[in-house]
């Protein structure tokens, strides 16, 4: 347990999200990464826009096992409230179409092939150890965790939406760096 009384938080997911997509990626890198701590059984969970068909996104959802993480991916079908306009519970309970279920221990990586078979695109997964806390004293849930979403690629100065990230609030869904969103409930 930390000091704020949640989980400890080890391990963590980076989704490569390459050039091409509706996310931003840095000039003259070929993929952003969109990193998802395993918090609990799901506590934290990332969204990535891919409007395609009837699918509005991706919802990724990464849970600590014993010395693993486990990743539940589905793909959300698109409703009459935007992803960018949706609350976390909105998010987690829409409606969606399961693309897999994956596990992976430090250092390991995997694809989400069930995203191809939807006709969605396939990502890249590696599970990796906890970034660590930003600067600037943030005073919120899990901050000495590092319980914290961001997306990152090559810096550039002409995208400034890469390395941004963010603590998302219990019940509402953020923006990270334009690249996706990062929502957190509290366990129930």
């Amino acid at each position: 347990m930390t000091e704020s009384g949640g989980p400890t938080v080890t391990l963590g997911i980076e989704i490569d999200l390459p050039s091409g997509g509706p996310w931003p990626v840095a000039v003259g890198a070929d993929h952003a990464s969109f990193y998802i701590p395993a918090v609990g059984a799901g506590e934290v969970l990332g969204v990535i826009a891919v409007p395609k068909g009837h699918f509005a996104g991706i919802r990724i959802t990464p849970s600590m096992g014993e010395d693993s993480v486990k990743v539940a991916v589905s793909a959300l079908v698109k409703a009459q409230k935007n992803l960018s306009d949706a609350t976390c519970n909105e998010i987690r309970s829409g409606q969606s179409v399961d693309a897999g279920s994956y596990e992976g221990k430090k250092d390991e990586s995997f694809l989400l092939t069930g995203l191809g078979q939807l006709g969605l695109p396939v990502f890249h997964v590696k599970v990796v150890p906890v970034h660590g806390a930003p600067p600037g004293g943030w005073h919120r849930p899990y901050a000495g965790s590092a319980a914290h979403c961001d997306c990152d690629s090559t810096r550039d100065a002409l995208n400034d939406a890469i390395g941004t990230l963010a603590y998302p609030d219990v019940g509402k869904c953020v923006e990270v760096g334009k690249c996706a969103q990062c929502c957190r409930i509290l366990k129930p």
